[in-house]
């Protein structure tokens, strides 16, 4: 019998050829892992870089991006159910494990969303979403928190239990034993931002109609503003019909009652001023008026902004309607510095936006 110690060339070729192919393969895997890597990291960087925007957006108005966070479950959830109850923070404690179930809330938790605590301990957050929650925002920041990061925040929508939906302003945090410092919970603290969207497109809306108002027309974003009451409505009332601004003063509380108002104001509205002293401004506002726009403009003036311009429709006495651009300020007292007065400067601007348009259509 004959032995042949060499491999047929068959073998050995085929030999070769599937090492040439396990090292392409293996490098077609490299490349594949490499790529999805970097998308994911793409993927990532752009769903953080929104969240980001989204969360500046909110910062850049009423939201404490540094809010504080409980660092202990006996912090989150004291034993003491009045302690737990008058925080005004909306927090709920999950596992850190598992499904992430809900082991507890505080009465703020639950008159957000609307769950009694009773009805959502060993449930996940899934009682809370729907088809427009930020799922990818959600994921994100639960990675982030198990790769060490002290808190993170997003933005998401979340449903109530009568299936409403709110816009949450969401910061999440570890929870570590108070003994061994292993983290065994996450909390969560929410916070209905639905608001301050609505505000922010409301003054996105009317800074956009401010602009088309202010193209062509002489009507200056600077114009002057009294800042004290004397000045607003000097007491020689020869000097106060001199002034050739549209000017009404109204109280700082209740229904903003108007106490006075010039020459300019009364040839505009047509009403005499002893027809609207102790009146709120109601009587020149109707259908079109920009109530949203108003609204926003006092709350402006409440958190303290010296200055703030809305374009709104308004109507004379005469029924007939006007298209103003209103400058509203506060009036402090010249003693004590408190603001006891607003101030308001019309401004009809109709003919110019009309004159406007024509233009633009020619």
């Amino acid at each position: 019998m004959v032995v042949i110690f060499a491999p047929a060339p068959s073998d050995h070729r085929f030999g070769i050829d599937g090492a040439r192919n396990v090292q392409k393969t293996e490098a077609a895997w490299k490349r594949f892992i490499l790529i999805h890597h970097l998308r994911e990291k793409l993927r990532l960087r752009k769903l953080r870089k929104e969240n980001s925007d989204i969360l500046k957006d909110i910062d850049d108005t009423t939201v404490a991006s540094n809010v504080s966070v409980p660092k202990t479950l006996a912090e989150a959830l004291p034993d003491d159910i009045n302690v737990k109850n008058k925080d005004k923070r909306a927090i709920v404690v999950t596992e850190a494990t598992g499904k992430f179930n809900m082991i507890g809330c505080n009465k703020a938790w639950e008159n957000l969303c609307g769950f009694a605590e009773c009805e959502i301990i060993g449930k996940d957050s899934s009682v809370l979403q729907g088809p427009d929650t930020n799922f990818d925002g959600l994921r994100d920041a639960v990675s982030r928190l198990f790769a060490g990061e002290k808190s993170v925040r997003v933005v998401t929508t979340n449903y109530k239990k009568d299936g409403t939906k709110f816009r949450n302003f969401l910061t999440l945090a570890p929870l570590k034993d108070e003994v061994t410092g292993k983290v065994i919970h996450f909390v969560a603290i929410l916070n209905d931002v639905g608001d301050i969207y609505r505000r922010r497109k409301i003054r996105q809306d009317n800074e956009k109609i401010l602009r088309e108002a202010m193209d062509d027309i002489t009507v200056g974003s600077d114009v002057s503003i009294p800042t004290t009451l004397a000045e607003a409505l000097p007491a020689d009332i020869e000097q106060r019909n001199k002034d050739p601004r549209a000017i009404v003063v109204t109280e700082a509380t209740g229904k903003f009652n108007m106490i006075g108002c010039n020459k300019a104001w009364e040839n505009l509205c047509g009403f005499a001023e002893c027809e609207i002293v102790g009146k709120d401004s109601s009587i020149l506002q109707g259908p079109d008026t920009n109530f949203d726009g108003l609204n926003d403009a006092v709350a402006r003036l409440f958190a303290g902004e010296k200055k703030v311009h809305v374009v709104t429709k308004n109507i004379r006495k005469d029924g007939t309607s006007f298209t103003n651009f209103l400058t509203m300020g506060p009036l402090k007292d010249e003693v004590t510095g408190k603001v006891t007065h607003f101030v308001a400067i019309l401004n009809d601007i109709g003919d110019n936006m009309k004159a406007r348009k024509q233009n633009k259509g020619m």
